[in-house]
């Protein structure tokens, strides 16, 4: 696979010379292939979020380079704008950024900066409204008189819109109740299948990663310290664990199997998984 995103020892340093003085990333390199749907995890302050912000523009790094399919995207300065519509973000309580009187408006807006034809944008509102579990009869209704998941959704729709190659969503999950979490879970995973874009889906939950991504990556301290598959990130829980993040509860479960000498692995997130271990488990007794 081709490599969609690259970072090269990129370094972002906040308050640079003051007594403020932060180092919010410090020399990450990564690759990330088209068509990956990569987790993003870390505890608060870890740097994912200033790290995303990278990837499109937003900030640029003290230090370091972002290429885009292998261009640094500040080759150019006049460019960084297409790099945006490229490269969408939507951030933590997106709902919160809704402003235009309808819906139909809100979820243009994107498309619209992009210089499209009427037709093409009207298209892309249609197609999205459909996909993020809405119709089109939410298209003249206010923003404001929808449900908190509703808004989410909208929100989301109205960054789908611009069809981005990568497409970075922060905390998507955030707030919402499990039934409201499924609900976005499965509507990443099927807009990653359907259209083969690469996702990035910053979350503190472990769980919502597990269940959605195929590689998972792990900040700390400014630090990039995994970008591995799910199993193999998910192998180093006990570290994971001392960086201060919440394992799912099923890899737990296992951790404290194999520590009572039960031959199983520390690698279990799915139920799935789980429970052709725990088969194996009563055929073979203990280790």
């Amino acid at each position: 696979m081709s490599i969609v995103l690259e970072t090269k020892d990129l370094s972002y340093i906040y308050s640079k010379g003051t007594s403020s003085q932060v180092d919010a990333i410090k020399d990450v390199c990564l690759k990330i292939e088209k068509g990956e749907l990569v987790g993003i995890i870390g505890h608060t302050g870890s740097g994912k979020s200033t790290l995303i912000q990278h990837f499109n523009g937003l900030l640029k790094g003290t230090s370091g380079t972002v290429l885009l399919e292998g261009k640094d995207i500040w080759e150019n300065k006049k460019e960084i704008k297409n790099v945006r519509f490229r490269v969408g973000i939507c951030f933590q309580y997106p709902e919160y950024q809704l402003f235009e009187e309808t819906v139909y408006k809100d979820i243009a807006y994107g498309p619209k900066n992009m210089k499209l034809s009427d037709e093409e944008i009207d298209k892309r509102v249609r197609n999205v409204i459909k996909f993020v579990g809405l119709d089109e009869s939410y298209f003249d209704k206010s923003p404001f008189e929808l449900s908190g998941g509703e808004k989410r959704r909208v929100a989301i729709a109205g960054v789908m819109a611009m069809e981005p190659e990568v497409l970075i969503l922060d905390e998507p999950c955030a707030g919402l109740d499990p039934k409201g979490r499924d609900t976005i879970l499965n509507l990443i995973r099927e807009y990653q299948k359907k259209t083969g874009s690469t996702l990035l889906v910053v979350s503190h939950s472990m769980e919502d990663i597990s269940k959605i991504a195929t590689k998972v990556l792990v900040m700390n301290e400014a630090h990039l310290a995994f970008y591995d598959s799910v199993d193999n990130v998910f192998s180093h829980a006990d570290e994971l664990k001392s960086m201060g993040l919440n394992i799912p509860q099923l890899t737990e479960l296992f951790i404290k199997l194999r520590k009572k000498g039960c031959n199983v692995p520390t690698n279990v997130y799915t139920l799935e998984k789980a429970k052709s271990e725990i088969i194996k488990l009563l055929k073979g007794g203990r280790a």
